[in-house]
């Protein structure tokens, strides 16, 4: 079993529109306790480290982000790998991360990534000036 790193901070981007990802993100929060070795960040509230970190605002709102404390970003499965090991849980994924393995998951994570909205929505828009993206519409109504 892994040891959390307990000096480690990882800042992560996930997607508040999508209830499968919300949900993932409250796992995680358990399974960080009070520990606070991740800052969980909707990119929907809060772009700003979009910005900060130059990052592609299409592939963030495709794949889950992760930023190590020292600035290391990471995508995907390569980032949700990042983030069980900060919360001493990383042998729960480390078999993703290995050769064969990898590739099979990493394509399978992207296949869903893709499909995500169309299947865990939970946006609702408020008014008549919605804010998806054309991306994310297509996402949401089935488009590719």
């Amino acid at each position: 079993m892994t040891t959390p790193n307990t000096n480690l901070q990882v800042i992560v981007l996930y997607d508040g529109w999508c209830s499968l990802c919300v949900k993932s993100m409250e796992k995680f929060r358990r399974f960080d306790g009070d520990n606070r070795r991740l800052k969980l960040i909707d990119f929907r509230e809060n772009d700003m480290l979009i910005e900060l970190h130059d990052l592609d605002p299409a592939q963030v709102r495709r794949l889950i982000h992760s930023i190590g404390s020292d600035g290391t970003v990471h995508t995907g499965l390569n980032a949700i790998s990042m983030i069980m090991k900060a919360v001493g849980r990383g042998w729960m994924v480390s078999w993703t991360r290995v050769f064969f393995f990898r590739w099979c998951t990493d394509c399978l994570y992207l296949w869903f990534a893709d499909r995500r909205l169309r299947w865990f929505n939970n946006h609702k828009c408020k008014n008549d000036h919605c804010s998806i993206t054309v991306n994310d519409s297509k996402n949401l109504h089935g488009g590719q």
